[in-house]
């Protein structure tokens, strides 16, 4: 029991510093966009908010966050996730590459990112709901030993969405069951430039401590 509990709250540790929400059980069945086209879904999206609200306990952050996804073949998307660390101004660039392994389901492999040592492959990244013409809501959920972490991002065509397309994807939380309370709007408005040269951690995905 008492190895159970130490288990437990190393896990949670861990959820922090990766910027992950926890919770015990197994990941819950979520619904995704069904019909979802990955030809649609290419070109970029903003990071507009997220849920996480720890970051600056154990990790710098990501302010100008956004992804461009590119089609290759018809099952795979390649991914180009560009920030900048808010205390530094240092900015990140990561690639990665997504297969559609269902509808609505891609796994990310990310060759640059490592985990104890390995590369970070087969990180989920579920598409809830879109229009890809303005908004993606978009989960992500890992579990282990009982406990499962899940993270969940806002993206938009615009870097300044209208408020209107911001409501229909706080819906979308709502029809989940996710938290619309602890999603953290992404900074875009100080310091964003434009090209990225460092090669550093994601800001659009989870590194999982599974």
């Amino acid at each position: 029991m008492h190895s159970s509990i130490i288990l437990t709250v190393l896990l949670m540790l861990i959820g922090v510093i990766n910027c992950q929400t926890l919770n015990f059980g197994r990941c819950p069945a979520l619904d995704v966009k069904q019909d979802f086209d990955l030809a649609k879904y290419a070109g970029k999206w903003y990071e507009y908010s997220k849920n996480r609200r720890y970051w600056i306990i154990m990790d710098s952050g990501l302010k100008c966050a956004s992804e461009t996804y590119t089609l290759e073949g018809d099952d795979t998307l390649l991914m180009h996730n560009e920030g900048q660390r808010i205390i530094n101004n240092r900015p990140v660039s990561v690639k990665a590459v997504g297969k559609h392994v269902a509808p609505g389901k891609l796994l990310f492999s990310f060759n640059s990112v490592t985990l104890h040592g390995t590369a970070a492959e087969d990180v989920p990244y579920w598409i809830l709901d879109t229009d890809y013409t303005n908004y993606s809501v978009v989960w992500s959920c890992s579990e282990n030993a009982g406990v499962n972490a899940q993270v969940t991002w806002i993206l938009t065509r615009e870097i300044k969405p209208d408020p209107s397309v911001v409501r229909t994807a706080m819906e979308v939380l709502s029809r989940n069951g996710l938290g619309r309370t602890s999603m953290v709007t992404t900074n875009h408005r100080s310091n964003c430039r434009p090209n990225y040269r460092y090669f550093g951690y994601p800001s659009g995905f989870p590194i999982s401590p599974f």
